[in-house]
């Protein structure tokens, strides 16, 4: 038996056990099976802050406004009509009336202001909510109409307040615990319930036959968590699964896409990788250092090499597509880092020594292969020496918190989309949290670098007018490239890709990455 009929003969066999038997019948009269590779971590809205366990929400909840489908544009969901004041600090929600809670609670003001107070209240430690923590106050004006007063004015709230955020969704005083995480315990008004959740095996959701909007294109949906990608491509292609979504090796994207039985999707991405300095650690406290590396890392050779070409080199944390982009980072330049090198007392015989550190799964099984290529490119210098070394994701996260990296990979998706999300989370809003440490550098270029980009992503969210905060998000995204606290390396195209049978329908793919399974189906 070869390798990959055995893997597909495998990955048959694991779905088979998972779905039971009634599952498997129920397929055919109009079952949706999905398959990732993600996985749940917590299902609280207040104390989750990963991609799938967002997914799950979307699914079964809202938000007051959501993104249209296909498109960056934000128009009604929860709340039909909104007002802002002329000072940008009062937003008020005319709701939407008719909705009811999956557990048949009606929705109205005193909901939205009960579930959004619980979220900002409960503000688990592994959760999103500093997102929405701009909330100063919440009145119910009438039955149908709610008012939020920010603390201060942002011209980001409404982003902040869509349905890709789970804290911002609108969840049932009935079933959600006031005073304790949800976990799995909340009803919202979305237009499924979830009626079964295994942890590392499977979800299924049903349609909740109250809901406001267009009932889902498919009643029933069974999500199943695979072990790794090659498991996942391995089930779409033997039919076991209808749609694959995040994510997929690229080598079975190439492959798959020669399949005539099966489509190949693919989305817009705003999925960004990039590169991380901890500036205070030597001897990355030296912005030169940090400009050196940014110039001899070979994004291309990492596109070409590691993802067959799927993805593309990045050389802003800003990606092609949204407004306010510009390709602020140098091209890739030898001579340029080998002069910056020596300018930071660094030779042939006195080398730059670094350790790079990365995770090895939870990125997906690329990691590995990426840190080689970054190592190699970095020592064709001949004036560094690159030590790489790798963590679980778990001990990841708490020593990137605890600033033991100094230089280190991770990966960005949008938690809304505008050009805050991809500059102020690491250089205002959580330097320490993501690992940049730049609130508490020491080198003096990094404290005025710190200023700078404080008062200009401050600047950027008091204006509502999107020229005057494009300019803005263009001079941070230039000094960015100028302080190289952050090195962006490839747009992860890839995760951005779709794998499903000829026969399924609705699949829409868009810069939110919200996977709205509800407007899916079978033909």
């Amino acid at each position: 038996m070869s390798r990959r009929v055995g893997v597909v003969a495998c990955a048959v066999l694991t779905l088979a056990l998972l779905l039971s038997p009634g599952a498997v019948a129920q397929r055919e009269k109009g079952t949706l099976v999905i398959g990732t590779t993600d996985r749940i971590t917590e299902l609280s809205p207040e104390n989750s802050y990963d991609y799938w366990t967002w997914h799950v929400f979307q699914q079964t909840a809202e938000a007051l406004v959501t993104f249209k489908p296909g498109t960056t544009e934000i128009g009604p969901s929860l709340a039909t009509s909104w007002t802002i004041s002329p000072d940008g600090k009062v937003y008020t929600f005319k709701l939407r009336k008719g909705v009811t809670f999956t557990d048949g609670t009606p929705f109205d003001a005193a909901a939205v202001k009960w579930s959004i107070e619980r979220a900002l209240r409960l503000n688990g430690p592994e959760g999103g909510v500093a997102l929405i923590m701009n909330i100063g106050k919440i009145d119910v004006v009438d039955d149908f109409t709610v008012r939020f007063t920010l603390k201060q004015p942002d011209a980001t709230f409404l982003a902040r307040m869509s349905d890709p955020i789970a804290p911002a969704m609108i969840f049932s005083p009935k079933s959600t615990p006031a005073n304790e995480f949800a976990k799995g315990r909340y009803a919202g008004t979305g237009p499924y319930r979830l009626v079964q959740y295994i942890p590392e095996q499977r979800t299924v959701y049903e349609a909740y036959k109250g809901y406001w909007g267009p009932q889902p294109k498919s009643p029933r949906v069974i999500t199943v968590f695979f072990a790794d990608a090659s498991a996942l491509a391995a089930a779409v292609e033997a039919g076991q699964v209808d749609v694959g979504y995040r994510t997929f090796n690229p080598e079975d994207i190439v492959r798959l896409s020669k399949n005539p039985n099966l489509q190949v999707l693919r989305g817009p991405s705003m999925s960004v990788r990039y590169i991380v300095f901890n500036v205070t650690a030597k001897p990355f406290d030296n912005p030169k250092v940090r400009r050196a590396i940014a110039y001899a890392v070979d994004r291309e050779r990492i596109v070409r090499d590691v993802f067959a070409g799927l993805n593309s080199p990045l050389y802003s944390m800003v990606p092609p597509g949204l407004w306010s982009h510009v390709p602020a980072f140098p091209k890739r330049n030898l001579d340029q880092a080998r002069a910056l090198l020596r300018e930071a007392g660094y030779s042939t015989t006195k080398k730059l020594a670094i350790t790079l550190w990365y995770t090895p799964l939870h990125y997906g099984t690329t990691e590995a292969d990426v840190a080689a290529v970054v190592k190699s490119s970095l020592e064709q210098t001949g004036m560094m020496s690159v030590d790489v070394k790798s963590l679980e994701w778990g001990a990841y996260v708490k020593a990137m918190s605890k600033g033991e990296f100094g230089i280190f990979f991770l990966g960005w998706y949008p938690d809304f989309v505008d050009p805050d999300n991809f500059l102020a989370p690491w250089l205002t809003e959580s330097p320490e949290g993501l690992g940049t440490f730049l609130n508490k550098a020491t080198n003096p270029a990094d404290k005025q670098a710190y200023s700078r980009f404080q008062k200009l992503l401050t600047d950027a969210k008091l204006t509502a007018e999107k020229s005057k905060r494009q300019t803005l998000y263009q001079e941070a995204q230039r000094l960015l490239a100028e302080t190289a606290i952050l090195v962006p390396l490839w747009k992860n195209d890839q995760q951005a890709v779709a794998i499903a049978q000829k026969n399924v329908k609705g699949i829409v793919l868009d810069p939110t990455m919200n996977f709205r399974t509800w407007l899916i189906y079978k033909e």
